[in-house]
């Protein structure tokens, strides 16, 4: 393994222990021995030095994070080095950032290791991130894998599949068709598998190819639009911020589920990225041109023990309500009828009314 092009000074045969180096596109991160990732770790400190260390996104996690990179992914190898792994044969496979860097998730421009120590297990577990944007070939006859790196959103174009979009990652992991490299895939919570991640909104930004100037007039009614082209309510669509950068303008905007729910489900959240990475959404002439420049997933807010039981209570309180009322009613109903009839006998005295005057 090689990092800025020096060998790290560990024995090859440390990535050979238990089921030895597994390829599983399935995982989203990849896992190395301890005594590899120890090495792996020390020459990426070494070769990022001018980049500021921060907290990861999770106090959960140890996350190794960097903030100073920017936010242009065209600019990361310029501030992250070059990796590369050596194959027995003398093939090597070279990983540029996005292969083993995820986004921050509450730091702007910031970006964390996806490379992580497999515990005290020797396998070697490579996942998903290590082969994005790498067409993936399985030489089954011959047992043999083979990498060629490309831009995948480019190459399904290419290949001209009719209508149908391309197959999505089985990680909610970040995709974008309009870049040369690929965004790095927006954190996921390493510990859970994709069917339980929970979508609370998804957060994109987008740069518009009309000024701020011309834009800021118009802008009322870019939410409507980008509601009605992803088929959704507007009460959906929230403008975040709305910015200059150049002759362009940049619009963040939140995308929510549909009350009363609190969380989309995840293909409905990958349709709404892959509209916007694919340009299906046909906007107005004096909006310009769109670009999906980033996106990540919030996950849900936890809700407070009233907001999870407030239909129960709801619910029981006009049971209670109800029942009350019977109660109230039945009673009144019983009382009457218990109660004595006034009566008088037959030939009691009773003294004589007067006449009421005609």
């Amino acid at each position: 393994m090689y990092v800025a092009g020096k060998k790290l000074s560990i024995n090859p045969r440390v990535f050979d222990g238990k089921h030895g180096t597994v390829l599983d596109s399935g995982t989203t991160y990849a896992y190395l021995p301890e005594e590899a990732f120890k090495a792996f770790k020390h020459a990426v400190m070494n070769e990022v030095r001018s980049l500021k260390k921060i907290d990861g996104p999770d106090p959960n996690y140890k996350d190794i994070c960097f903030s100073g990179a920017g936010s242009d992914i065209s600019k990361l190898p310029k501030a992250f080095p070059s990796i590369e792994m050596a194959f027995s044969n003398g093939q090597k496979l070279s990983l540029s950032p996005e292969n083993y860097l995820f986004r921050h998730s509450k730091v702007r421009g910031a970006y964390c290791l996806g490379i992580f120590q497999n515990g005290k297990d020797p396998t070697t577990l490579l996942g998903g991130i290590v082969v994005r944007n790498t067409l993936v070939t399985y030489d089954r006859e011959n047992e043999r894998i083979g990498f060629w790196k490309t831009n995948c959103s480019e190459l399904w174009d290419r290949l001209g599949v009719p209508s149908a979009p391309p197959p999505l990652p089985s990680e909610l992991t970040n995709q974008n068709s309009t870049a040369n490299m690929a965004l790095p895939p927006a954190e996921i919570p390493r510990n859970i598998t994709s069917e339980e991640i929970k979508v609370g909104y998804l957060t994109v930004y987008l740069s518009l190819s009309k000024n701020y100037s011309d834009l800021k007039p118009k802008i009322s009614e870019f939410n409507k639009l980008v509601a009605q082209e992803l088929r959704i309510k507007i009460s959906q669509v929230q403008l975040l911020n709305f910015s200059s950068s150049g002759n362009e303008s940049l619009i963040k905007l939140a995308i929510f589920p549909m009350k009363p729910a609190y969380y989309m489900q995840n293909a409905t959240a990958m349709e709404i990225v892959s509209s916007l990475a694919e340009h299906r959404l046909h906007l107005p002439e004096k909006f310009g041109s769109y670009k999906l420049l980033e996106w990540s997933v919030e996950t849900p807010q936890k809700r407070t023990w009233w907001q999870q039981n407030v239909m129960a209570i709801v619910v029981a309180l006009a049971v209670v309500a109800i029942l009350g009322l019977s109660a109230s009613l039945g009673w009144f109903i019983w009382t009457r009828r218990q109660s004595p009839m006034s009566y008088k006998p037959v030939n009691i005295a009773s003294p004589e009314q007067e006449l009421q005057p005609l």
